[in-house]
């Protein structure tokens, strides 16, 4: 097998309680060369709420959400934004390698099956984002791993997040609608929302704010990045 993002080739490396336990084997499309240049997340000093690395407790934009708007983030997320990750979705998302969608298939899929939630829903792109890259990114980097739920529409905003800075995307209004499938959902269930990026959290915290306007109480958020 080769890597996704150099075309290396991958050697899986077997462990004996995967070959003689029959334990799943997960895939992994990604090459020692490119796994080094990621920054894991787990085990470091991160905010509690929101994973921001480096944080040494619960940082400034976790405490202006609760402040402001009276929510207490749960935000799981894998790696932490550099320079690799962003030549990722450079690739992905803006020259549209749909198959990039898979590179990080091994390290979402461990981390589902150390998580569990009764349902999982994500961020749609909206209808001109669709329309223009021929395929949902969030939809495609999690739709193998997860049994997704498609339970928000997305309005075009006035341009993407990833023109604006810091304080536009903090203002940015919200751009979610609920779909009727939200009606269908016990209210006493755990919903687990997933996206790409996680920079100010505007985005994620407008997706919360229709669950919570809708009586869900265990609501979580996740993203590859941070």
């Amino acid at each position: 097998m080769k890597c996704l993002n150099c075309g290396n080739q991958i050697t899986n490396n077997l462990k004996i309680k995967e070959i003689f336990l029959f334990k799943e084997i997960i895939p992994d499309y990604i090459c020692n060369l490119c796994r080094s240049q990621l920054a894991p997340l787990s085990g470091r000093n991160n905010c509690p709420r929101c994973f921001k690395a480096n944080a040494n407790g619960i940082c400034s934009d976790c405490r202006m959400w609760e402040e402001k708007y009276q929510v207490i983030n749960c935000h799981q997320a894998l790696f932490e934004y550099n320079q690799f990750i962003h030549s990722y979705f450079k690739l992905y998302k803006r020259y549209g390698d749909v198959l990039m969608a898979k590179l990080f298939f091994q390290d979402i899929k461990s981390w589902s099956q150390r998580n569990h939630f009764d349902v999982v829903t994500y961020i749609p792109a909206s209808k001109s984002h669709l329309q223009a890259r021929g395929f949902d990114p969030v939809y495609e980097l999690y739709a193998d791993i997860f049994d997704l739920k498609q339970l928000l529409t997305k309005v075009d905003a006035d341009k993407p997040q990833a023109q604006k800075n810091r304080l536009e995307r903090l203002s940015t209004p919200q751009t979610f609608c609920a779909l009727p499938e939200l009606n269908q959902i016990q209210k006493n269930q755990s919903i687990l929302i997933l996206d790409d990026i996680y920079t100010t959290g505007r985005t994620l915290m407008h997706a919360h704010d229709i669950f919570f306007r809708a009586n869900f109480k265990k609501i979580y958020t996740f993203s590859l990045s941070r």
